[in-house]
């Protein structure tokens, strides 16, 4: 990985010739609850890195969205008069934003993946950082191509 790059002058070549390289990200953590062996963040990181070797570069960043729903709800009171109640729900979406870059064209792409955890949860940091990296995982493995066959992600679907 430390060879000097590779001299390609498009984004797509260069993913072209990462992707030749049938790199993959080693299957070494072991998911206790489904007794399961995944590759985690540190493993999908080294195997994405060896994309610099054509100019490949990639950032990663946590992006919120709140969403404003508004409601309404029709009530009657006792004289069967019609009361209209109107609020806003707020609710706040998280994102993980991949970034791939080219050093030479200085073109990129980029996915974002939604951090799936449940209401309480989100103040939860344990859940959080974990449902973060997963997004961050998956992120990286839709970009560069990488094999997406976990087997904790199995038991998911």
């Amino acid at each position: 990985m430390k060879d000097k790059p590779e001299e390609v002058q498009t984004i797509k070549e260069a993913l072209t010739k990462f992707q030749e390289m049938n790199v993959k990200a080693i299957k070494e953590s072991v998911n206790p609850h489904f007794k399961s062996k995944y590759s985690d963040l540190t493993s999908v990181i080294n195997a994405v890195n060896y994309g610099t070797k054509f100019g490949l570069s990639f950032t990663q960043s946590v992006d919120y969205q709140n969403m404003i729903v508004k409601k309404e709800a029709i009530q009657f009171d006792k004289e069967g008069n019609q009361i209209v109640k109107k609020w806003e729900d707020v609710t706040k979406d998280i994102y993980v934003t991949t970034t791939m870059r080219h050093n030479i064209d200085k073109k990129e792409f980029s996915c974002r993946v939604p951090v799936l955890v449940k209401g309480d949860d989100k103040e939860n940091p344990q859940k959080m950082g974990s449902s973060v990296s997963y997004a961050k995982r998956y992120g990286l493995q839709s970009l560069y191509g990488l094999a997406s066959d976990d087997d904790d992600g199995n038991l998911a679907s």
